[in-house]
C-alpha cells in the first residue's frame, strides 16, 4: 500500500481515497488472476508474459509463476 501511495497522488478525502485504493487493489488482483489462469495454466502457459506487459522484468515473471505452481 506505501509504494502506491508514494508513486500515486491519492486525494486525501477519506471516503474518496478509499474507494480509489480499494479499486486499485480490486484490479491488481483482477490483473494477477488473468496472469495465472493465461499464463501459468492456460494456452499461453509457453509463452513470456513479459514479451507483452513490457513493465514486468523477467525475474518478477519467473517469481509469479513459481509461486501460482505451488
Amino acid at each position: 500500500m506505501w509504494l502506491l501511495q508514494k508513486n500515486l497522488e491519492i486525494p486525501d478525502v477519506e471516503p474518496l481515497r478509499s474507494n480509489i485504493i480499494s479499486n486499485i487493489i480490486l484490479k491488481f488482483r483482477h490483473f494477477k488472476s488473468r496472469m495465472t489462469s493465461r499464463y501459468v495454466f492456460g494456452d499461453l502457459k509457453d509463452e513470456n508474459p513479459c514479451l507483452k506487459y513490457n513493465h514486468i522484468d523477467e525475474e518478477t515473471c519467473r517469481l509469479f509463476k513459481e509461486s501460482r505452481e505451488n
